[in-house]
C-alpha cells in the first residue's frame, strides 16, 4: 500500500514539475518573442540602391527599441566593411524600389570618412531627432510603425556616390 501511494506522489510531483516547466518556457518564450518584436535589422549592399550601384561594400544594421523612463528610444548599430568616404548614414521613408525623404540621421561626420571595416556608428536615437515627415512627433511610434509595415531603409552615402552607396530595408 505504502508503495502505491510513494508512486502516485512521485507520479504527481513529477507531473506538476513537468507543468512548472512547460509553464516557464512558454512564458520565457513570450518574453523573447516581445523583445524580438522591438528588434529590427536590415542588411545593405550597393544592389538595394534606386538605381543600384555596383560596390564591393556591405554592411548590417541592428535597431532595438528600449523603454527608458515614459518613453521609448531606438539603439543602433551600424557597420560597414570595404567602403571609404562615408558622408552620411540615415533613416529615410520609402518602400523597397523607392526612394524617399530622410526621416532620421544615424551618422553625420563633418568630414568624409577614411576606410570603414566595421562599426561605423553606435547611438540612441530619440523622437526629438525625428526630421522630415516625422519632425516634431512625440514618441518614435511612427518611425516603428513605418519600419514594420516595409516603408524604412538605410542609406549610407558617400563621396563617390553622394545618394547612396549602400541601402537596406529595415525588417
Amino acid at each position: 500500500m505504502a508503495t502505491k501511494i510513494n508512486t502516485v506522489v512521485i507520479l504527481s510531483t513529477a507531473a506538476a514539475t513537468l507543468s512548472i516547466l512547460v509553464i516557464g518556457t512558454a512564458g520565457i518564450t513570450a518574453i523573447f518573442a516581445q523583445q524580438n518584436y522591438n528588434l529590427f535589422t536590415t542588411k545593405l549592399s550597393g544592389s538595394n540602391e534606386v538605381p543600384p550601384v555596383t560596390t564591393s561594400a556591405y554592411g548590417i544594421a541592428t535597431f532595438q527599441l528600449v523603454p527608458v523612463g515614459h518613453q521609448q528610444v531606438m539603439s543602433y548599430r551600424l557597420s560597414l566593411k570595404n567602403i571609404n568616404g562615408v558622408t552620411g548614414a540615415q533613416i529615410d521613408s520609402g518602400k523597397q524600389g523607392e526612394n524617399g525623404p530622410v526621416v532620421a540621421v544615424l551618422f553625420k561626420p563633418s568630414n568624409p570618412t577614411g576606410a570603414i571595416n566595421g562599426l561605423l556608428t553606435a547611438r540612441t536615437l530619440t523622437s526629438s531627432e525625428l526630421t522630415g515627415p516625422l519632425h516634431g512627433k512625440l514618441s518614435l511610434s511612427a518611425l516603428v510603425n513605418m519600419i514594420r509595415s516595409g516603408d524604412a531603409y538605410v542609406n549610407v552615402l558617400t563621396t563617390q556616390n553622394q545618394n547612396g552607396e549602400l541601402r537596406g530595408q529595415i525588417s
